[in-house]
């Protein structure tokens, strides 16, 4: 069930019960999407047509941020636990190697993608890799996407992580996802995480929602504008809608 959040439609979900969709539609063949809906997402969707319109066409669109976790239950009146990427990325892979599954990766660098098969093979062995690819950081043109996603459905690719960044990675499901005979999820950097690249910090400071300023410590030349302005912007939003629901 999806719930009107800050003009995007995101699910009213449990997580052992989305992994049973995800696992259901992977195992079918079905073409479906997730987006992981954090604050910087809910505030770029604002003005970002294009980007809204991909999160309310999503299969899934879920709360990853707990920030997002938060507000969702209180304006709404209804319990919503934090449903990350960084959780739904290795959940998927031990299932996936339960089921014997085809796993494959649109994006990140190579590098990562190298790591990724490593760690893959050594952890979850019965996982099958379809294609790992790293596109160039540029818009590619229609003959190579059209290679791209052949690739990824000749590899018969059952379940895609898509780890572009937002708002590329949402968009590129929107447009590509029903070409595609799988189940594709924007997991941004789960990726980097999941390989060990990148830390997350302890189960308590996930849980008290300040996980942004943990990886804030870790890259802030790239984080600090995107933080300072989003968070801003999501504060101003919620007392907004917080004075017209008194």
């Amino acid at each position: 069930m999806k719930k009107d959040f800050l003009n995007l439609r995101i699910n009213r979900i449990h997580f052992d019960c989305l992994i049973e969709e995800i696992l259901d539609n992977a195992k079918t063949n079905i073409s479906s999407y997730l987006c992981a809906v954090n604050v910087h997402m809910t505030v770029e969707a604002q003005t970002d047509e294009v980007l809204k319109s991909a999160v309310n066409s999503a299969t899934w669109a879920v709360t990853d941020g707990m920030p997002v976790a938060w507000t969702y239950s209180k304006l709404l009146k209804t319990a919503q636990e934090r449903i990350a990427g960084m959780d739904i990325t290795p959940e998927l892979l031990h299932q996936a190697d339960k089921h014997g599954l085809v796993v494959s990766v649109y994006g990140n660098t190579k590098k990562n993608l190298d790591k990724f098969r490593m760690f893959v093979s050594k952890h979850f062995p019965n996982v099958i890799i379809g294609c790992l690819i790293s596109p160039p950081f540029r818009t590619l043109s229609e003959t190579e996407l059209k290679h791209n996603i052949h690739l990824i459905n000749i590899a018969n690719s059952q379940i895609v992580f898509v780890s572009l960044g937002c708002p590329k990675q949402e968009i590129w499901m929107l447009k590509n996802s029903l070409k595609i005979k799988g189940v594709c999820l924007g997991i941004g950097n789960a990726i980097n995480t999941t390989i060990g690249e990148e830390k997350r910090p302890p189960k308590l400071v996930q849980k008290i929602g300040m996980e942004w300023l943990f990886r804030l410590f870790q890259n802030p030349k790239r984080l600090f504008k995107r933080y300072l302005y989003t968070n801003t912007r999501f504060c101003i939003m919620i007392f907004k809608k917080a004075l017209k629901l008194q």
